[in-house]
């Protein structure tokens, strides 16, 4: 019996959105429904779209469109050939190293217009991806519930671990492995970044599965892998203008987010619960002076400090 959301499937479902975004803006909760998929994976297929190279936006939450100057009509390839074409980028991205940068080069003449492409992809390039053979035993662990002794290189210091898998999470070109170390009790997890993972080993023990609804509650909506923690709510509030507030009006950012409506001198108040300060404090230190943190008062004093002892490296010629 074939899998629920099998490789045909999914991949006629990539192509169909794929034509629905050639025509506009397509809402996640609309395709889960037609597709009698669970949102997870419409996501996921976005996702699968926009690592292609299809570049997507989010003008408002559950809602994706292509972005300024991405359009399939000016590819002059056939549906089957953009379908095949987001199956090797997927592949690709997996294999890294030399067969993504060839398959890079293979994407770029095939969306390549008469002359040069109206649409170029601007981002970080991934320097240590995700291999193979590290992304097939760790999903065969996770599907089998089954441990994994790693070596693991953390601050310089190479360790042994034994671990239980279960999630890969991808996030800013890096590939982490959610896991509870051997031993654990439910709701322990950390987070281990797969290029850091020199030797890998599925052991035949197994492990039981972590409390129902538990790993979703963990990821929730987080919008960067700092996001994905257990740890206790923080509500934080900024104030945000010029192109600061702009930004954070047109793209969501933080968890939760809620923008409020422009003031009369364009600024936007903006509220959300996050799980950990690095995904707020790096925020503020890209748009600043034109975002602040209002509250929590020791969120606040993190952003200084760390200003403080950036300034006092520079004066020291450090």
């Amino acid at each position: 019996m074939r899998n629920k959301d099998s490789g045909d499937k999914k991949y006629y479902r990539v192509l169909n959105i794929l034509n629905r975004l050639n025509a506009g803006p397509v809402r996640i909760a609309d395709l889960s429904s037609e597709f009698s998929v669970s949102a997870r994976s419409i996501q996921r297929d976005l996702e699968r779209i926009n690592l292609t190279g299809f570049h997507l936006d989010t003008p408002q939450k559950g809602v994706y469109t292509f972005a300024e100057g991405v359009s399939l009509k000016s590819f002059n390839l056939s549906s089957e050939q953009l379908s095949v074409l987001v199956l090797m980028s997927e592949m690709a991205g997996c294999m890294g190293g030399a067969i993504k940068e060839a398959f890079d080069k293979v994407f770029a003449r095939a969306t390549a217009a008469a002359g040069d492409s109206p649409f170029y992809a601007v981002g970080p390039r991934s320097l240590n991806p995700l291999t193979r053979k590290f992304h097939e035993d760790i999903t065969f662990a996770i599907e089998h519930r089954k441990k994994l002794k790693v070596s693991y290189a953390s601050s310089g210091d190479v360790k042994e671990r034994v671990l239980c898998p279960v999630k890969i999470i991808a996030s800013e070109n890096f590939f982490y492995m959610l896991a509870s170390v051997d031993g654990w009790k439910p709701g322990q997890f950390h987070k281990y970044r797969v290029d850091r993972i020199g030797r890998l080993q599925i052991l035949p023990e197994e492990f039981p599965p972590p409390p129902r609804g538990l790993i979703k509650r963990m990821i929730g909506a987080a919008t960067t892998i700092w996001g994905v923690n257990e740890g206790k709510e923080i509500k934080v509030e900024l104030k945000a203008c010029g192109a600061a507030a702009d930004f954070l009006r047109s793209k969501e950012t933080l968890p939760g987010q809620k923008t409020s409506r422009p003031a009369s001198d364009g600024s936007v108040t903006v509220k959300a619960a996050i799980h950990h300060p690095m995904e707020v404090v790096p925020l503020v230190l890209h748009w600043m002076p034109e975002i602040t943190i209002t509250a929590p008062a020791y969120l606040r004093s993190e952003v200084k400090d760390r200003i403080d002892a950036y300034l006092k490296k520079q004066r020291a010629g450090k």
